[in-house]
């Protein structure tokens, strides 16, 4: 029997071409005529003049606009906190995130902490409720990767160098906007780390434990819309319609880790985060190169889909395990076929820190994730894991 499960609604979203030379109309319509407006980016989004354009013509439109750009990636409850001050003085009735993964995530919790006394790392891991009333929020991602514009959580960094995350309702944004001309000039690399990202939101979302039948259509559908068109965005960096489906597929991924949460492979990928600031994307990607397989042994019935998503012609596959695990090598063959380092020699781990990336990845900021794998591993499988990952070629 189907157990029964409550789907709260997404975030707004809009998609199209150009889609964004429409932002002056969504600013007035959340905050008025004259909205006083903070854009959320980073260093590397300057660099480019998009944050800059954006903001002359929200300014042409008679809007008051400030950026902050004082993000890294993987950021930092700091530069969050950072965001708030800046928006309390301006006293922004709007905000602004544009970016991938990093900006979007400040913006989010930048909204609650501004209209709060309590600084950004007391909301860590649900420590306090957060804000009713935070400052509305547009979000337009420019990588198809995270889905941060479309789930309320907000993973970030503590003084002490922690991984963690802020989780509630009011983090969603009032809208998310999907343009794909605004992913068209992410690097390639940056470009498979993003989409592997949420390849392994989708997979995980798909196969989770409370991952419920409309969870699993939309994780079945972003599996087919990544895995179909990444190695073609890589190749073909202009190719809108490629980087459509991919954000589309980014969004989708994104709902569906929303609605249930993620696996085993993001609480390794934020224990690499957290020791080694392994950037997020590939962190992941490598545990999940790992850890599928594993999970397609104990359980060939839940892998099964994936591999057919992923594209693994069932015709030469002789039952639940067989194509579970050819869905397995091609998540391998496609991650090598973009060009992800899988070695993490140069990040400065190797075997030497199995103890240490078990112990991050059972610390209570992980363990969630952990627990709500599909797959639920002994200590003896959280070492296997842990060692294969990190002595991976």
């Amino acid at each position: 029997m189907l157990e029964a499960f409550t789907h709260d609604p997404s975030p707004s979203m809009s998609f199209g071409i150009d889609r964004l030379s429409r932002l002056s109309e969504d600013v007035v319509a959340l905050a008025g005529p004259a909205a006083r407006v903070l854009i959320v980016t980073d260093p590397g989004l300057m660099a480019t003049g998009l944050p800059e354009a954006v903001a002359a013509g929200l300014r042409a439109a008679g809007h008051r606009v400030e950026l902050f750009a004082e993000v890294r990636s993987d950021p930092t409850a700091a530069s969050i906190d950072a965001a708030a001050s800046r928006a309390r003085a301006i006293e922004a009735n709007l905000i602004v995130g544009l970016g991938g993964g990093s900006p979007l995530d400040v913006a989010k919790l930048a909204a609650c902490v501004a209209v709060a006394e309590a600084p950004a790392e007391a909301y860590a891991v649900m420590g306090r409720p957060l804000p009713d009333k935070p400052i509305r929020k547009i979000l337009i991602p420019t990588t198809s990767g995270t889905g941060a514009e479309m789930t309320r959580t907000s993973v970030y960094g503590t003084a002490d160098d922690r991984k963690v995350w802020a989780w509630g309702p009011t983090l969603k944004a009032d809208l998310s906007i999907l343009d794909p001309v605004v992913t068209r000039g992410l690097p390639g690399p940056m470009t498979a780390a993003t989409g592997l990202d949420a390849l392994v939101h989708a997979i995980e979302a798909c196969t989770h434990r409370r991952s419920t039948p409309v969870v699993e259509g939309m994780a079945l559908q972003a599996i087919r819309l990544v895995a179909g068109n990444l190695e073609r965005v890589v190749a073909e960096p202009g190719d809108l319609e490629a980087r459509g489906r991919m954000a589309l597929g980014s969004a989708l991924a994104g709902v569906a880790i929303d609605a249930c949460g993620t696996g085993i492979a993001h609480a390794f990928g934020h224990a690499l985060g957290t020791l080694a600031h392994v950037h997020h994307g590939r962190a992941v990607t490598l545990a999940m190169r790992v850890a599928l397989p594993w999970a397609c042994v104990a359980r060939p019935d839940l892998y099964a889909p994936v591999a057919l998503a992923l594209g693994v012609d069932p015709r030469g596959t002789a039952g639940d395990l067989e194509l579970a695990m050819a869905g397995a090598a091609r998540f391998e063959a496609l991650l090598r076929s973009v060009g992800l380092p899988v070695s993490l020699a140069g990040d400065g781990l190797g075997e030497a820190d199995v103890a240490r990336l078990v112990t991050v990845t059972v610390a209570p900021e992980n363990r969630p994730m952990v627990d709500s794998n599909a797959v639920r591993p002994t200590d003896e499988d959280l070492v296997t894991l842990a060692r294969a990952i990190l002595t991976a070629a």
